[in-house]
């Protein structure tokens, strides 16, 4: 088969050669939904828009995106500012912007990133999967994915074992407090959301427990969305010895409504967060949580972005898995 042409993407997507020009060079506004059809008939295709990708690479704006799902969880600010060090001192400018977790944002912002020309994308997703990046690289855009990788693309990846670290949470307390644990997981939808319960019923089958045995409820990664989780969990009748939880925000709500109820922590139920937000210090008592660094996953992110932006790296994309530790305070 030979190569595919920009006169054959527009005729299979049902727009014209002007369109789909448009929607790679970014001269002229397309309409959101055009974009993304149009992208998604040139994957299927196999269209590769080299000329357009080496246009983009001679003309910088020396400004980068960092996309997050929820600025008002102080990780990601904390995330976000150390992306910003990682690259401002050699002259580039950010844009922080807040999808809320919603596709239709991810995709947006995806957009908007090929249409304003811009040199780089740290990508934290919770709804688009990794290939959604790849027209960002064949766009010449530099490209960080907080997360899963893309195999055989020029897209770099830094990310947490969340399984790993969740099930080492899990296994925490069962050896302290036995089988009688749940998990209040956030959305299931999202990766983060699906790594993390599954080492929640890793560390359970490890126990001999059945997944199954275990109250499990999934909700938002929010503090109100751990107050409707454990709510949940006690209006039920189910009242565990500990909640394992998605992250700190859920965490913080449940402990809400264990005061509100008159539940001792940790001597009638022990909590057990995710991240180690300052919060976490904060909060009477101090939450037992897994630790992962913000700080350092924006600056190892924004290190391999700049590797890529300056042409000091080449090639296939990079892939890092950073450490996490479980830090035992009062709550468990």
């Amino acid at each position: 088969m030979g190569k595919i042409t920009i006169e054959e993407v527009a005729a299979e997507a049902g727009v014209s050669v002007t369109t789909v020009s448009h929607v790679y060079s970014g001269h002229r506004p397309v309409n959101v939904e055009t974009q993304r059809h149009v992208r998604e008939v040139a994957v299927r295709l196999g269209y590769r828009p080299s000329a357009v990708a080496q246009s983009l690479r001679s003309s910088r704006t020396h400004t980068i995106m960092i996309v997050v799902p929820d600025i008002t969880n102080s990780f990601y600010p904390e995330y976000a500012r150390a992306v910003q060090d990682a690259v401002g001192g050699s002259g580039y400018h950010s844009l922080l912007c807040n999808t809320d977790a919603r596709e239709d944002e991810e995709l947006a912002f995806l957009d908007e990133a090929i249409s304003r020309r811009l040199d780089g994308v740290v990508f934290t997703g919770f709804r688009v999967p990794p290939t959604a990046l790849v027209p960002l690289e064949e766009a010449g855009i530099a490209i960080v994915n907080i997360g899963r990788s893309v195999e055989g693309k020029a897209i770099d990846s830094v990310r947490f074992d969340d399984r790993a670290a969740e099930a080492e949470a899990t296994e925490f307390v069962l050896d302290r407090y036995g089988p009688s644990v749940a998990l209040i997981y956030g959305d299931e939808s999202a990766p983060v959301g699906r790594e993390r319960r599954d080492g929640f019923e890793l560390a359970l089958r490890n126990h001999g427990i059945s997944p199954s045995a275990a109250a499990i409820v999934g909700t938002a990664f929010t503090r109100a969305g751990g107050v409707r989780g454990m709510e949940l969990l006690l209006d039920r009748g189910e009242r565990p010895r500990a909640v394992v939880c998605a992250n700190d925000l859920i965490a913080l709500g449940v402990m809400d409504v264990a005061r509100e109820r008159s539940l001792r922590i940790p001597e009638d139920i022990a909590v057990v967060g995710y991240d180690d937000i300052d919060a976490a210090t904060i909060v009477t008592p101090r939450l037992s949580t897994v630790r992962t660094d913000a700080r350092k996953l924006g600056a190892v992110a924004g290190g391999l972005l700049l590797d890529r932006m300056t042409g000091a790296i080449d090639g296939p994309g990079r892939h890092i898995t950073i450490a996490h530790e479980f830090v035992v305070r009062e709550s468990a």
